[in-house]
């Protein structure tokens, strides 16, 4: 059926048949090309462009399809008109460092943030002045969500914190501002429509989703909660106190802000950075992009974040779990702990603080890497003194440089002998010392702990560690090009068609090659298995490599934009 006879029969006053919408929405999208002004010359014959006096395009937003905000590289903000495409308005030096993201509250306001770690909000009425200027993040400034039910705005930034801002209230010293989480290598964080999920994406391979949403009570829920020691003890399959005592967290019975960690990628993706993050419109799924350890290939993964109804063994294993599991450590310990407390946090744990300003120095630097390894096998001293190897620092310019680690099968046999010698060396140190260096080597099992400092301490039994559930839904291999920069992936406003940067164009993706709904393909009584995304088509059409795309909610259309500054405006042609 042709898009005009679903029209004629639409207009005689038929019943839309079963399938019509999804062959509707299949020929509009095919159908879309660069859209080109009267007089203009051709983008798909442009091989050179002048670059953009505002730099690259990091991040497109839209309001309700009236206006739409371009973050640009070089400290500007554009404002266009989606029907013209035209540009309305441009804002310069609205930061004094790159801007990195923007989102609308309402149709007027919207916020901006920036790697000067500030977020400003503006108001379309008039944009010769910011409204507000809100300071709290310590380092750049990369992701912005808005909670409408709390009136809440939501930021994140590569300091690994969280914030929550009270836009309706102010104070002599500012807005009213919560720090709600922290988790070292935070990339993006995205709020689902309705704020009842909270979904956070990592540099160390893995998400984290928070359902039942309560922001103002999640700092208290989740106080002293690293995601990274939990995922850390999952992978080395050895019971961590510090990181067993949340395992309430992730529990069916909690009410609210219930953590899940989802880690399933498809086969040959070992992925390491989860640099972009986008939620379903309905809530249904996470769409991510994210970049192999070996920086070799990208991919593009969907993921269910719904809620899973629990089984009975699952209840059993949680009730298993609390009667056993201790709420402290055994009492000789615990008291050794107490009596002498070390001068200093030993060297060589997980890096959960970002680098200072002097360690910003090179915009195009190393990702912030979490490092567990045991402490140096002789003294105190010793591990004082690694302390200076420690290295971390950030990307800028949405420029990314990935990690490199050894192979799995090389990083178990060294960590088994390294385990050893730590063992023999360290045993001949006191009682409080190995008890706190021990706390913090979250390598080491609790029963040698335990009982290398009390002979007369209750052997703990060796919990069942709780892993993570298959997530993964669909899949595609994306082209690694463009090494080191984020690229913004994203769902159109009804959730069928998924648009992903491809090299210098964009390519748009489905989950069927009907161009189906979501909920009409899965069906929830049964196990889903991973499949590839269907392809609708590739559109090259820009000067340089596209790192931003965003549908319009109003017009099936599409905008992308590049490196160099040039924005593209894509809309179905017949």
């Amino acid at each position: 059926m042709t898009l005009y006879s679903w029209i004629r029969k639409r207009e005689a006053g038929f019943r839309p048949q079963i399938g019509g919408y999804d062959t509707i929405y299949r020929t509009l999208y095919n159908a879309v090309l660069p859209f080109e002004k009267e007089g203009s010359p051709n983008p798909q014959q442009i091989k050179t462009f002048e670059r953009s006096e505002f730099g690259g395009v990091f991040n497109l937003e839209f309001n309700d399809g009236s206006i739409m905000v371009a973050a640009c590289e070089k400290k500007a903000i554009q404002l266009f008109d989606p029907i013209t495409t035209e540009r309305i308005h441009t804002i310069r030096n609205a930061h004094d460092d790159c801007v990195n993201c923007a989102k609308f509250l309402d149709n007027r306001m919207f916020a901006t943030c920036s790697d000067d770690s500030t977020v400003a909000l503006w108001d379309t009425r008039n944009l010769k002045q910011k409204i507000r200027c809100l300071q709290g993040h310590s380092n750049w400034v990369k992701n912005i969500e808005y909670s409408q039910q709390d009136c809440l705005l939501v930021t994140s930034g590569f300091d690994g914190s969280i914030f929550t801002w009270d836009i309706n209230s102010y104070t002599e010293s500012g807005l009213i501002y919560q720090k709600v989480f922290h988790t070292p290598g935070l990339m993006r964080c995205r709020l689902s429509r309705d704020a009842t999920k909270l979904a956070i994406c990592t540099t160390s391979g893995y998400l984290i989703i928070i359902h039942d949403l309560d922001l103002f009570t999640l700092a208290k829920d989740l106080n002293g909660f690293k995601p990274n020691v939990y995922r850390l003890m999952q992978l080395r399959r050895q019971f961590i106190p510090n990181a067993a005592k949340f395992d309430y967290a992730f529990s069916k019975k909690q009410k609210r802000n219930r953590v899940e960690l989802v880690s399933d990628f498809p086969q040959g993706n070992d992925a390491e950075v989860v640099s972009s993050l986008h939620i379903h419109p309905q809530g249904w799924c996470a769409l991510t992009r994210n970049i192999s350890y070996d920086e070799s290939t990208e991919w593009t993964c969907v993921h269910d974040i719904q809620d899973l109804p629990s089984t009975e063994n699952e209840t059993n294993e949680e009730d298993d779990r609390r009667e056993i599991l201790p709420v402290e450590l055994p009492n000789p310990l615990l008291e050794d702990l107490r009596r002498t407390p070390p001068p200093q946090r030993p060297a060589a744990n997980i890096v959960d603080d970002f680098p200072n300003e002097s360690q910003q120095q090179s915009r195009r630097s190393n990702v912030p890497r979490v490092i567990v390894e045991p402490p140096a096998p002789s003294s105190t001293n010793d591990a004082q003194q690694s302390n200076n190897n420690q290295q971390s620092s950030i990307n800028s310019n949405n420029n990314i440089s990935r990690r490199r680690r050894r192979s799995e099968d090389d990083e178990e046999e060294n960590d088994v002998e390294d385990l050893g010698q730590v063992e023999d060396t360290r045993s001949t140190n006191n009682a409080g010392n190995n008890a706190y260096l021990d706390i913090w080597a979250a390598a080491i099992s609790i029963q040698h702990r335990t009982l290398r400092n009390s002979s007369n301490a209750r052997k703990i039994p060796q919990l069942p560690i709780a892993q993570n559930k298959p997530r993964l839904m669909y899949y595609i291999e994306e082209p690694s090009k463009g090494k080191g920069f984020i690229k913004e992936l994203c769902f159109s406003s009804d959730g069928r068609i998924i648009c992903s940067p491809y090299d210098q164009g964009i390519r748009l993706l489905s989950f069927t090659s009907e161009c189906q709904e979501l909920s009409s393909i899965v069906n929830p009584f049964e196990s889903c298995v991973p499949r590839e995304l269907h392809q609708i088509k590739i559109t090259e059409c820009h000067p340089d490599i596209v790192v931003s795309t965003k549908f319009n909610p109003r017009y099936p259309s599409v905008v992308s934009g590049c490196l160099s500054g040039k924005i593209v405006w894509h809309r179905p042609q017949f």
